[in-house]
């Protein structure tokens, strides 16, 4: 469905200015030597299409869900629970971010939220490294 797309994208319109200055935003993974601390959306996933309503011609309405996993990562000098705690203060920007998206530039979006998180951080001889990712999802209707 083009709704969860098209919600993804919005998203990362909306991260683009909302995320703090030292921040990299990109639609899709960065790669690993340009980053230091950077957000990306993921993968983008169609979960469920139910219909909702049984009705005569030829649109017929039907929710829609779907996820889209949004990334975080740190990499620093030093200490892990900064590392961490930035990884989380970027997690609280996302789900601002979602909560904060206007519904109406995407037709048919009802709801985006974040629905789980998983945070790992490890530390080697080059630094520390927290990464986040942020399972959101998002419900809309729409009439095929």
């Amino acid at each position: 469905m083009a709704l969860i797309f098209n919600a993804k994208v919005a998203l990362h319109e909306r991260l683009k200015g909302s995320l703090p200055g030292d921040t990299q935003c990109t639609f899709a993974d960065p790669g690993e030597p340009a980053r230091r601390k950077a957000v990306w959306l993921g993968a983008t996933t169609d979960d469920d299409l139910a219909p909702t309503a049984m009705r005569d011609g030829p649109r017929k309405p039907t929710t829609v869900t779907g996820y889209v996993e949004a990334h975080a990562v740190v990499i620093s000098p030093g200490n892990p629970i900064d590392a961490e705690r930035s990884v989380y203060e970027l997690r609280d920007h996302i789900t601002d971010a979602c909560s904060l998206l206007d519904r109406a530039t995407v037709p048919g979006l009802v709801d985006v939220r974040p629905e789980s998180a998983t945070v790992e951080t490890s530390e080697s001889p080059d630094g520390v490294f927290s990464a986040l990712t942020l399972r959101v999802r998002v419900r809309g209707r729409v009439y095929q």
